[in-house]
């Protein structure tokens, strides 16, 4: 099915069914299926080291900005099935009008998107779909949505990935990411802030594990808003080892607390605070500041 030939019925109505999944690489897992398997992922890692293991079991429920970055997904990596996932609703999320919108959107097992974002998404689908390796990730060759799961030999704790896209005849997974501004420094911002060194990590080792071949690990960055700007990025061998170092703490500390049968919060022990040295507008800091 090409670009512009979408249908509203491209998905047949079904009940998800848990099926769990055996160690090894899964073509055709759906995500739903995938999300219900009781294994490690990079987010419960990355909650479990920059938050605690207490936040990583509990989890979070999907927020606006997740729901674009899904629908950004599906329209670049699954264009025909745009519309089976998501509905057009009004210009905003305020009152009935959006209520009413979201009540039908749900009755048809479908995702409700602002006005501006549901276009917006044609729009970046239109704008980058000859790109180099945007047609990688929709190309013939690059298997979509590819699930590994595997045995970690150091905590004997199951682990899952489900990369983006991978494409054999160059030896890459790809993942895809929106952000509000592409370039280098933003990007390594969120780099940081959300843990993908630790994610390239966890993916590259649990790939291999699971029996996957030796590949290269690329970001394919997206701006989601005009002009839909695209960077690509490869992290440096000195952050995907800083990442490794990260997975290895956090999957020791999940592993501690499955074994103790519990999953801390904060440490209750008081801690100093104090505002840095630039906060200061009215006194000097006796002890010289942060």
């Amino acid at each position: 099915m090409s670009w512009d030939e979408e249908s509203e019925t491209a998905v047949a109505e079904k009940v998800e069914k848990y099926v769990p999944l055996a160690d090894g690489i899964h073509r055709d897992a759906s995500f739903e299926n995938y999300l219900k398997q009781d294994r490690v992922s990079k987010s419960l890692l990355w909650d479990t080291f920059d938050r605690s293991p207490a936040h990583a079991r509990q989890g979070k429920e999907e927020s606006n900005a997740m729901k674009i970055g899904t629908a950004t997904h599906c329209v670049l990596l699954e264009p025909d099935m745009f519309r089976a996932r998501f509905v057009r609703g009004p210009d905003d999320r305020r009152g009935n009008k959006w209520k009413d919108a979201l009540a039908v959107a749900a009755s048809d097992g479908r995702d409700l998107l602002t006005a501006g974002d549901y276009d917006s998404a044609l729009m970046l689908r239109d704008v980058v779909k000859d790109m180099a390796y945007i047609k990688k990730l929709t190309g013939n060759g690059a298997y979509r949505e590819i699930t590994a799961c595997a045995t970690d030999p150091d905590t004997g704790l199951k682990t899952r990935m489900r990369a983006d896209a991978y494409v054999p005849g160059d030896g890459i997974l790809i993942d895809l990411k929106t952000t509000a501004d592409a370039r280098p420094e933003p990007f390594m911002r969120s780099v940081r802030n959300f843990g993908y060194h630790l994610q390239e990590a966890h993916y590259s080792r649990t790939w291999s594990l699971a029996g996957g071949a030796s590949v290269a690990f690329l970001f394919v960055v997206v701006e989601p808003e005009a002009p839909f700007a695209v960077k690509i990025y490869e992290l440096d061998p000195d952050t995907v080892a800083e990442g490794e170092a990260i997975r290895q703490r956090a999957m020791a500390t999940w592993a501690e607390c499955v074994a103790a049968g519990a999953w801390p919060s904060y440490s209750q022990e008081p801690e100093v605070i104090g505002l840095r040295k630039f906060d200061y507008k009215m006194t000097v800091p006796m002890m010289g500041g942060n």
